[in-house]
């Protein structure tokens, strides 16, 4: 049961919880006008760059510790709404009573991380509070205190999760025994198996896959019970650093990691191309490009779904959201081809499909996420640049696989004719939408702006353009901003545990051991990508895009670097594939956002999907094999 339905099914007249609701209510109010305050900043940035040629030093500062604010605090909003990622699968088998207490265990595994963040966050803030920010003259440890902020939040959301729970009776108190009985029993088991002679002779000899087996092994228990991943993430990373250090010295390094996580401004892209995004989706642009989208496609058999492709592409490199996409695109669609008599089972699996072929063309979040894991050895204008054809390879697999369906259905082309006046009027309608992506690329690749402030630009276009049309209100753009927000939470935090646990891995040396692990099957490149994105594959089935990300950039980068692939050419095999994961359920969720805007069953949509799939994995392997097709452009340009 979510904290959203306990919270719903509890009576609110109780002072305890409408003071905590109250709070949560100001939080996001706090947010919301802190991403405000970003736009300001970034705005003037550019403002100060380009019309004062005076680039402003303290506003890059203020952006880098607001990000990390409204990263940690949204996702405290967002352990408070109970929105952060997990994989439900064991979940969903077990009877309600089975599977009440199973939450609880996730519930007090969440605030033992809480109490442990909020602990080590006060430790890390006292050993600051001496250094100075030299730009703000304040010390650095008031500026680090939105951890144990995060960690309070984090704990008295689960506190009150238990107590209202309780409290409503949809959580006895025999759940919260059985529970609190089953977590000392497999502490207990734990703590006897490291102090036994076996495990310290294990230790001994193998310490590297001692860190492996540990680090793996728990990682997948917590995915397995439905723990949120961002805490799974952390909690492996910590139980496999305390192998490596002394607990005096374990939570002032855990609340380092974290917060020098995302002390990057490199991470500002993300939220501002998400807000960009999201304007769009509020102000209804979608509609302009699905309208000119028809007009291209619509002299190909079955020319409604080329233009659910056709539109997907063009929306998704705008919104750097498959989700949002498949939303926005998929909305206006699924009552058109209704009307139409398509097929609505394959109508929806095109959709899905070529959702997140967007998210490999530019602008793209995941390409900024791992140009930033890599440390910039893929450089983000490389990246951007090799996304063109992966991406539209990925969507023409999908439009490949509509025209034989409506071959096969039947389905003609469109036949009417469209004058040359209504023509030019589509062209001109979408052209201002499509501008947006142009010009930000072409500044980014052309180093007129760099990644940061192309995001920035992309925001004020986007909200100028929206005004300009009349289509987008205040509370438009409150609602814009609280998703950025969630957004913003939910990703920053997977950043921040993801940072963790590859500083964990990194420092127990489990890259090197998998790595040689990977070489003792066959030191062939060709060989070892074929297993890297068979890997890939089974992961994206059963993991969202941005933690698979996090997770396995570290793991897999440097032995592909280490048998001469390119960074670029790789970070596009990374993410075609994980694109395709995003698809695949059961954690599918553009399947399911799919499935939901059009109304069909997924059991239904299932079938039409696979050849679909075949298809685009035919595509993964041009793109894994012919490494040309990833670096042609960036190598064009010179970058």
């Amino acid at each position: 049961m979510s904290q959203d339905n306990i919270l719903a099914n509890t009576d609110r007249r109780r002072p305890w919880l409408s003071a905590y609701m109250t709070c949560r209510n100001a939080l996001e109010v706090l947010l919301i006008a802190a991403v405000m305050m970003m736009v300001v900043l970034i705005g003037y940035q550019v403002a100060s760059r380009y019309l004062l040629n005076a680039p402003s030093v303290l506003t890059e500062v203020l952006l880098r510790y607001l990000f990390i604010w409204v990263g940690l605090l949204g996702a405290g909003l967002c352990f408070i709404d109970d929105r952060h990622l997990n994989l439900p699968i064991v979940l969903d088998t077990l009877s309600e009573r089975k599977a009440a207490r199973v939450r609880v265990i996730i519930a007090l595994l969440t605030l033992a991380f809480g109490i442990g963040l909020t602990w080590a966050g006060y430790l890390f803030i006292s050993r600051n509070l001496v250094m100075r920010v030299p730009i703000l003259d304040i010390p650095v440890g008031y500026l680090q205190s939105v951890l144990l902020i995060c960690g309070f939040l984090i704990t008295l959301s689960q506190i009150v999760w238990l107590a209202s729970g309780l409290v409503s009776s949809r959580l006895v108190a025999a759940d919260l025994a059985i529970a609190v009985g089953t977590m000392a029993v497999a502490v207990g088991a734990g703590w006897l198996l490291t102090q036994s002679a076996i495990w310290q002779q294990f230790v001994s000899d193998a310490p590297q896959l001692v860190a492996v087996l540990v680090l793996f092994g728990t990682f997948a228990v917590f995915l397995i019970l439905g723990v949120p991943i961002a805490v799974a993430l952390a909690l492996s990373g910590i139980l496999t650093l305390a192998l490596q250090i002394s607990l005096t010295r374990l939570a002032p390094t855990i609340g380092g990691r974290l917060f020098s996580g995302l002390d990057n401004f490199g991470f500002l892209a993300l939220p501002f191309f998400v807000l960009a995004g999201n304007i769009m989706n509020q102000s209804g642009i979608a509609r302009r490009l699905v309208d000119f989208a028809m007009l291209v496609g619509r002299r190909i058999p079955g020319n409604l779904w080329q233009t659910n492709v056709i539109s997907n592409v063009f929306f998704g490199c705008l919104s750097g959201s498959g989700i949002a996409t498949a939303t926005a695109v998929g909305g206006i669609i699924a009552p058109i081809a209704r009307e139409k008599n398509y097929d609505p089972a394959i109508s929806t699996a095109i959709n899905a499909a070529s959702a997140p072929a967007g998210m490999l063309i530019p602008p793209s979040g995941p390409v900024i996420i791992y140009s930033l894991i890599t440390g910039g050895s893929a450089s983000i204008v490389a990246l951007f640049l090799a996304g063109y054809l992966p991406g539209l390879i990925m969507a023409v697999a999908v439009m490949i696989a509509a025209y034989f369906y409506a071959k096969k259905l039947g389905y003609s082309a469109e036949r009417s004719r469209i004058g040359t006046a209504e023509a030019a009027r589509l062209f001109f309608r979408a052209i201002p939408s499509l501008l947006l992506v142009i010009a930000v690329i072409a500044g980014i690749t052309g180093g007129v702006f760099t990644a940061v402030e192309g995001s920035g630009i992309a925001v004020i276009y986007s909200l100028v353009l929206a005004l300009c049309y009349r289509s987008i209100s205040w509370n438009q753009f409150v609602q814009a901003s609280r998703d950025t927000v969630v957004t913003t939470g939910i990703i920053a935090f997977l950043i921040a545990c993801s940072g963790l646990m590859s500083w964990s891995m990194t420092f127990a040396g489990i890259p090197a051991t998998i790595g040689s692990m990977l070489t003792a099957i066959s030191d062939n490149r060709l060989v070892v990508l074929l297993i890297i994105n068979v890997t890939l594959l089974i992961i994206g089935v059963f993991m969202d895009m941005t933690p698979a990300l996090l997770i396995f950039t570290p793991i897999f980068y440097p032995i592909v670097t280490e048998l001469g692939v390119d960074p670029v050419h790789f970070g596009m095999i990374l993410i075609y594939n994980l694109c395709m994961g995003v698809v695949t359920p059961p954690v599918g969720t553009v399947l399911f956002v799919a499935c939901g805007v059009s109304g069909e069953p997924l059991s239904r949509v299932i079938r039409p999907l696979l050849p679909i799939f075949a298809l685009q994995i035919l595509g993964l392997l041009l793109v894994t094999y012919i490494p040309a097709l990833s670096l042609f452009l960036p190598r064009l340009f010179g970058v």
